[in-house]
This record gives structure tokens, sequence and C-alpha cells, in this order.
């Protein structure tokens, strides 16, 4: 299946599509976020006319949602790898990992609920569904490329990177969720990765 950031052949609608996921981006990111965001307030913050919405993408602002989370899939995939490419492997290497990890979710705020597809739940078109399958494969493969770098025993770093990914997204959920303070999520988030940095 072609990726849902094939880019449309027509230079027009490349420009419209770009627009509206950069306004999206903004736009979703917002307190009131994707609910709270109106597809007149998408057309007009993007500059196009609202039914060029519809002619880019055909589910409206789910889709547009739906692409969005790809794009953010792909740059997540992109700045792991980039970021233990030259880290030495074992600790460094997951260090290395999770310092990305961190600052990607700080530079990216929307992300948890665009790679969850969570303002998305329950719609079913096409794009959206294919979404959720491009963005669990961006996922599976950012894990992947942190896996590997941490490097052998396979076993032993599978285990130590699958348990310190996890631990460290609870606890952002937990704080994003205003069930903890950010500082203590951060000092938590310190264990966390020394733990798993020991026993690499």
């Amino acid at each position: 299946m072609e990726s849902l950031l094939t880019e449309p052949s027509d230079k027009r609608r490349r420009r419209t599509r770009a627009a509206l996921l950069n306004a999206a981006r903004t736009l979703f990111a917002r307190p009131q976020g994707y609910r709270g965001t109106s597809v007149d307030e998408l057309a007009s913050a993007a500059d196009v006319a609202l039914t060029s919405i519809y002619s880019n993408f055909p589910g409206g602002k789910a889709d547009v949602y739906a692409v969005l989370a790809c794009v953010v899939g792909h740059e997540h995939v992109d700045a792991m790898a980039a970021a233990v490419r030259d880290a030495p492997p074992g600790a460094a290497a997951a260090e290395a990992a999770f310092e990305e990890y961190l600052d990607f979710h700080g530079r990216e705020p929307l992300a948890f609920r665009l790679l969850g597809l969570t303002d998305v739940h329950g719609e079913d078109s096409d794009v959206v569904r294919a979404a959720r399958a491009e963005v669990r494969g961006c996922l599976a493969r950012a894990l992947g490329v942190v896996i590997d770098a941490v490097g052998e025993p396979a076993d032993a770093a599978r285990a130590e990177v699958i348990q310190c990914w996890a631990g460290i997204n609870g606890l952002l959920a937990l704080a994003a969720r205003g069930l903890i303070e950010q500082a203590e999520a951060d000092r938590l988030i310190g264990e966390v990765r020394a733990r798993g940095a020991a026993r690499l």
C-alpha cells in the first residue's frame, strides 16, 4: 500500500495539502484541539477554500488529522534514527534515544494524541484506517532502530528498551493528564532511564 505521505503530482494540490497540514498542526495543538477546530477555521488558517479540504482530504478534518499523524510518525522515526546513528552501542545508545524521545515530545506536544490517533477514535474512513497501520509501522521501526543501536545481547536490549520506553510513556501520560506534577514526572523519568542504563 502507498504511504499517506505520497504527494499529489499536481503542484497546486501539493501546496494546498501542505498548507492544510501546517495549519492543522498549529490549530490542533491549541487547548481546544482537534475537536474545537472547525473546518472553516482550518480552511481560513491554511488560506484555502473550504472545498479544497474535501478535494484533498475526502473525509474532511479527520483525514487531515490522520495524515498529520503519519507525518509526525515518520518524523519520529527519523529523529530516533538520527539520535542513535553515531552513539556507541549499549547504554550510550539507549541514553541518546531516550533523550531524543523526550526532546521530540517537548517539540511536538501533540505527538501523543496524533500517534495514538486519539482524536479520531471511532472514525472509520479508509484514510484513518490506513493511518493507524502506517503509524503502527512507524512506531515499530522507531523501536527497532533503538533496539538495534543498543545491540547485544538482543533479547536483553529489547526488554530494557521496551520497559524504559513504556515507563517514560506512562509518566509523560500521567503528567499530561495532571495526575502527577511535571517535576515529579521528570524525576521519575530520570530514575527509569538510570535503571535502564545500568542494566545495559
